[in-house]
């Protein structure tokens, strides 16, 4: 247990930290290029990623998760599907024996399985509002933990902004500007490592904006297709059991940008185009009226 509680009424399934923590405050992130220099800070709205850590609402989401991606092709055969028992082992009385009508009857060796697994789907239903806040609590306990970090690019090395050096060329300083490319996956994997060393664990998780982002992109993921330890992904493909299952998270500006957006936009919000459809509809329905009664009075 904690020596410093929450400060928000936390339950007994949320998450203890050996230090206080004043859960929704905003925070910073130092945005760091993959040579480990700092770029800047970006905002992390305390709403999306500083709220307490509740291990229900990550199991619950979890559990959803695994759920909807099981397959669910198990399948046993059924009497009728089984081969051979259409015969009637034998006659149904006067033989002392019990009746009988098929040899693959679930009582017999060899028979069907009764009441066997059939395909279905294992999904099942859980609100939106849950689902997000899982996706909170994971992100909030990456970042408790220092295991979050935020990069501006995974394809290439952008130098920081600084000023030329007095007597320097601008060709020289042109060259120090120039962003570097990263060669192979091998680069990746030493670069990565030395900038998450200190945290624990051995896998990343890798979020940019997606196949067509400047930011990773296919060449990315043509890099991580055959790797064990990391994992590309979009802020739209990103599940709470992606964020458990890989031990550091590491997502760029642009991508983080997109989380914060969508944690922290109201769910229950009215469609304004469905609204505005309705308004156009009933200014139609208004104007037919109008000129029916106008109709009317002239007649």
């Amino acid at each position: 247990m904690s020596p410093h509680p929450p400060t928000t009424g936390a339950g007994p399934l949320t998450v203890r930290y050996p230090f206080p923590i004043e859960y929704y405050k905003d925070s910073e992130a130092v945005v760091y290029s993959l040579d480990e220099q700092p770029l800047g800070l970006v905002r992390l709205p305390g709403a999306a990623f500083n709220v307490p850590v509740r291990i229900d609402i990550l199991h619950r989401v979890s559990r959803y998760w695994r759920a909807k991606w099981q397959q669910g092709t198990h399948k046993s055969v059924t009497r009728g599907e089984a081969r051979g028992g259409g015969r009637k082992p034998w006659p149904q009385k006067k033989t002392g024996r019990a009746r009988q009508g098929s040899i693959r009857s679930p009582l017999w060796k060899g028979g069907a399985a009764a009441f066997g697994p059939r395909p279905r789907s294992h999904a099942h239903k859980l609100p939106r509002a849950v689902r997000l806040l899982g996706m909170r609590c994971a992100l909030s306990a990456k970042i408790n933990e220092g295991r979050f970090f935020v990069v501006d690019d995974f394809c290439t090395i952008r130098p920081p902004p600084t000023e030329p050096l007095a007597g320097s060329s601008s060709s020289t300083a042109t060259a120090l500007q120039r962003p570097q490319p990263i060669r192979d996956y091998r680069e990746l994997k030493d670069r990565l490592e030395r900038l998450t060393a200190g945290s624990f664990g051995s896998s990343w998780l890798l979020v940019d904006s997606g196949e067509t982002g400047a930011d990773g992109g296919l060449k990315l993921r043509k890099w991580l297709k055959s790797s064990v330890l990391m994992k590309a992904m979009s802020p739209e493909e990103l599940t709470v059991y992606h964020v458990l299952q890989h031990h550091r998270l590491v997502v760029t500006r642009a991508a983080l940008e997109a989380l914060g957006e969508a944690l922290t936009r109201p769910h229950r919000v009215a469609k304004p185009v469905k609204h505005a459809w309705w308004g156009a509809r009933r200014a139609m329905l208004d104007a037919a009226v109008r000129e029916l009664n106008e109709a009317a009075e002239q007649a």
